[in-house]
């Protein structure tokens, strides 16, 4: 037969391609079987191939099979000895059998299933038949590969008819041949027709399409642990992706000391390294790249087996992870990872990302393994109606800043369990800040907005953003003074922050900017207030009879320092910022007062005149440790710190009765600089964050008399002061802070 000449002529190609051994049992030392499972129908006849290898993976080329079936009954096996480790096995009665092919000790075997009808036998005859059927119903093949038909008769009904003998023929010799069993060899490309007609006159024909198509290995890469098997598949992409039989094509590997490959294509790997398999027939060849990566010994996994079962929101979608590890714990990224998710129902999972995305309420698993004894894990997974929060609840940005909120999906308790993703954004007021699909903040004029995150099922939070001028003042106008911000770069766009009975001065951003605080006579009587960024919410946190003034932030915010004159004379006090918790700091009969807190949190720094004259003083958060910064012949008010080795201050200097003020910087080393110009006597002074600008209050005389005026002092580059516009003559800008 065709068929079995081919095959027959393929085994006398692969065994011409080996190295010869003796033909002693006792130098094989695998044998395997192909296929491992095999689905007959009685009377259907399908072939095994069975091969010797080697201890080093060589094929046995004169191996002799003896071949034996567990219930031959069931399935009956026809070895010939023309052609060793080529059998047929004959489908006889329903049932299971076992087919084995023995080398000596060696053995491999078949488990074989054989029913009644289907499965891809002949069915079983129920009446006359009137219709005759081939399979399959179109044929595509490459020049010199062959396919087996068969003959289906049918009645009426479409029911299975009684069988009769066939007479195949081709139509088209020139472009593809038929055996007397029904074999077809594709020829020359072109369109071919084979037609079998039945002996009481039944007729049937197929088309039979060949051309010379290229075909394509499965993979771009095989990565294999060593011992690790995979059976490579070759495909005509041309025809369908149509998957050609390994068995009909010749293997080889470029390196058996790394992979191995037998006569169908299985892929062993044996040491670490990269090889290619050579795949060739039908007039070509393609390769496929080999990779036997390090033997895995260890498999890192995130999240951790000890946290327990993984609550994933609904719509939500939660990181894993798994990294095969060497013996020396090193990666071997090589290595594959097989994930499986057995419900896709109530979670879906993407191995390139490694997200798992909640679907629906429910618990199902997530599992990982790698190539290895034992390298597993197993996460139980909990899909929930899950909450969501932002990563801040207020803040505040200037116009030339932007800012990326991140949103979480929670837990039942309100713990983040992962970044949040399909969720809608919206800003409350577009006009003031814009918020992109990401969460992407960008400001577009003074004032406030909501932003507010949700998802499709409902869940929402809310961040509120105050966008504010980088300069904070107190701006007097017509008798009333009130608080208003600008940045540098448009000094003439004034925003008004309050709008209130009293007036208020000497006021300071808190340090993440959604607070102010500041001095006010609203109730008749200087007091310290607190209110929103927007000057919204005004809370009075000091009710005493007293005169408080310069409040100044901790850097966590919590607190705030402040000179009052409680107890007789201003001396530095400390309280809570809801007012709460008042303690007094300096004591003495010399006033102290102006203090501001360094930004690492830890020392004060205020003016004091009590070494009889006005100098800086530091002393601890909790007033302990109180000692001279300055000692110096003139004196020294109004610090500020510019970092945490660092003071800004003013230095007032008295002449014939005229006392002049400019603004110099000292670190802890010592260093003096002088940062005002000499010609300006300066009232107020703020420096900014980063140093590089001053903003410093003058008098001056004008047309309705004493003016207070407002400069702002580059301190880098070549730039000249510029002063800050005014509605009117008789408007003052007084007390200016900067924007932390």
């Amino acid at each position: 037969m065709a068929r079995s000449r081919f095959l027959f002529l393929l085994a006398l190609l692969l065994l011409s391609t080996v190295v010869t051994q003796t033909g002693r049992a006792q130098n094989v030392a695998e044998v395997q079987l192909a296929p491992g499972t095999m689905r007959l129908a009685v009377g259907e006849r399908r072939e095994l191939l069975a091969t010797a290898y080697d201890r080093r993976g060589d094929i046995v080329s004169t191996a002799r099979f003896v071949w034996v079936s567990s219930n031959p009954g069931v399935a009956r096996v026809e070895a010939d000895p023309n052609m060793p480790g080529i059998a047929e096995v004959v489908g006889v009665a329903e049932g299971l059998a076992s087919i084995e092919a023995k080398v000596g000790d060696r053995s491999a075997s078949s488990a074989i299933q054989v029913s009644g009808g289907g499965g891809g036998g002949t069915p079983v005859p129920v009446g006359n038949a009137t219709v005759l059927q081939i399979e399959p119903g179109s044929v595509f093949l490459l020049p010199t590969e062959d396919v087996d038909l068969r003959a289906v008769f049918l009645t009426d009904d479409g029911s299975p008819g009684t069988p009769s003998a066939v007479t195949w023929r081709s139509l088209t010799p020139t472009i593809a041949t038929v055996s007397e069993r029904g074999s077809v060899v594709g020829l020359t490309s072109g369109q071919g027709v084979v037609e079998a007609v039945s002996a009481g006159g039944l007729i049937a024909r197929v088309s039979v399409q060949i051309s010379q198509a290229t075909f394509e290995v499965g993979n771009e890469i095989l990565a294999l642990s060593p011992g690790q098997s995979d059976t490579v598949v070759v495909s005509v992409p041309q025809q369908n992706h149509r998957q050609l039989e390994s068995r009909r094509l010749m293997w080889r590997s470029t390196d058996p000391s790394i992979v191995t490959v037998s006569p169908i294509g299985m892929a062993t790997g044996v040491g670490a390294g990269h090889a290619e398999l050579v795949v060739s027939g039908y007039g070509q060849e393609n390769r496929l790249a080999v990779t036997v990566h390090r033997p895995v010994e260890f498999l890192e996994t995130l999240p951790r087996q000890d946290q327990g079962p993984v609550a994933v929101p609904m719509g939500g979608a939660i990181p894993f992870s798994a990294t095969p590890l060497a013996a020396d714990e090193t990666p071997v990224l090589e290595a594959p990872l097989t994930w499986s998710l057995p419900d896709t129902t109530i979670a879906s999972f993407d191995p390139a990302t490694g997200l798992l995305t909640g679907k629906s309420l429910g618990a199902t698993e997530l599992q990982v393994r790698a190539p290895g004894e034992g390298l597993e894990q197993t996460w139980q997974i909990t899909v929930i109606e899950g909450g969501l929060s932002l990563d801040v609840e207020r803040m505040s940005l200037g116009l030339a800043e932007t800012h990326q909120l991140k949103a979480s999906f929670t837990d039942q308790s309100g713990t983040p369990v992962s970044d949040a993703t399909g969720v809608t954004w919206v800003s409350t007021d577009p006009a003031v800040l814009e918020v992109d699909d990401v969460g992407k903040l960008s400001p577009g004029g003074f004032g406030t907005a909501q932003v507010v995150v949700s998802t499709p099922w409902g869940s929402a939070d809310t961040t509120t953003v105050y966008v504010q001028g980088e300069v904070l003042v107190t701006y007097t106008s017509a008798g009333q003074a009130d608080l208003y911000s600008f940045d540098r770069d448009q000094v003439d766009t004034r925003h008004q922050v309050t709008d209130l009975p009293g007036n208020e001065l000497n006021a300071r951003y808190s340090p993440d900017g959604t607070k102010i605080a500041y001095v006010s006579d609203e109730r008749g009587n200087i007091d310290i207030y607190v209110a929103d960024g927007d000057g919204s919410n005004p809370m009075r946190l000091t009710t005493t009879v007293a005169f408080e003034n310069s409040p100044a932030w901790t850097p966590d915010g919590q607190q705030i320092v402040f000179e009052s004159d409680a107890g007789g004379t201003s001396q530095i006090w400390i309280m809570n910022v809801d007012g709460s918790d008042v303690r007094q700091l300096t004591h003495g009969e010399y006033p102290s007062g102006q203090p501001v807190v360094s930004p690492n949190g830890q020392t004060i720094a205020f003016s004091s005149e009590r070494d009889e004259k006005k100098d800086i003083y530091l002393m601890n958060l909790d007033g302990a440790n109180q000692r001279n910064f300055t000692s110096s012949d003139v004196d020294e008010v109004a610090p500020e710190w510019l970092g945490d080795s660092t003071l800004v201050y003013m230095v007032e200097e008295r002449e014939r009765r005229v006392t002049t003020r400019s603004v110099q910087r000292m670190n802890f080393a010592r260093e003096v600089t002088q940062l005002s110009p000499a010609a300006l006597s300066v009232d107020h002074y703020a420096v900014s964050p980063a140093g590089d600008l001053l903003a410093v209050v003058v008098s001056a005389e004008g047309p309705g008399g004493t003016e207070r005026r407002l400069y702002l002092i580059p301190m880098v580059g070549e730039s000249v002061p510029q002063e800050v516009p005014r509605g009117s003559s008789g408007d003052q800008i007084l007390s200016p802070s900067f924007r932390p």
